[in-house]
């Protein structure tokens, strides 16, 4: 099949734009370290709460926040409730864990265990999943998680829990914890594999043949020669 290098320049033009929209989706991603607080303050309503957990709900800092019970003694940490607004919830995680929207199931949830006190320890992780109002398509019907984040918290020297390191996920389906890397959808890890599949299609078409050398054999049957 003969191809001219119009249509090889065509199709590699189109693959290379599969290629930088794959990207592109790729590092849309708003991924920042920071946006996690811990108050130590006791809640209106809640005798037993000694802090408040606070994430950010979008990258310009509008919070929303657990509010919860810590035991350094124990090491024990006790949900008890959270904002009335778009809502939080926390999880616990460890480094290298990817929270996601799929993946969140198979993570503990502190929601599903209100005023239960957990064994966390210390030195330990929590992941979050929230939402804001301001997210595309929001609904109040759709309860899904649309930012995850994770944090590194210790106790300091007074047994109150402090942030060590942590980052916020935004408009992300996913976070892998103890990182800054967002887990894009599977859809465009897809489109990604299949852009750089047609880059290796695109370099074996547009690879010049070789000429084939062909030999001549020497007849001699009087072995004149």
């Amino acid at each position: 099949m003969h191809i001219t290098h119009k249509a090889v320049g065509r199709f590699r033009s189109t693959i290379l734009a599969v290629c930088l929209s794959s990207l592109a989706a790729m590092a849309h991603a708003t991924v920042e370290s920071g946006h996690w607080a811990v108050l130590p303050e006791s809640i209106s309503g809640y005798p037993e709460a000694n802090t408040y957990i606070a994430v950010d709900q979008t990258v310009q800092g509008d919070y929303t926040g657990s509010i919860v019970n810590y035991d350094a003694a124990k090491g024990a940490l006790t949900f008890l409730s959270y904002n009335a607004d778009e809502g939080s919830e926390l999880f616990l995680v460890k480094p290298g864990d990817a929270l996601t929207i799929t993946s969140q199931s198979n993570f503990v949830s502190l929601y599903t265990l209100q005023n239960t006190p957990v064994q966390v320890g210390q030195d330990f992780y929590l992941g979050v999943g929230t939402r804001s109002g301001s997210d595309p398509g929001f609904s109040w019907a759709n309860h899904a998680w649309t930012s995850f984040g994770w944090a590194h918290l210790q106790v300091d020297g007074q047994g109150q829990l402090k942030v060590v390191n942590s980052a916020m996920a935004f408009r992300e389906p996913g976070i892998v914890v103890g990182t800054l890397t967002a887990v894009p959808e599977p859809a465009t890890w897809l489109l990604s594999g299949l852009g750089l599949l047609a880059v290796g299609t695109v370099v074996r078409i547009s690879r010049p043949l070789r000429p084939m050398k062909l030999g001549v054999a020497h007849c001699d049957p009087l072995g004149l020669h």
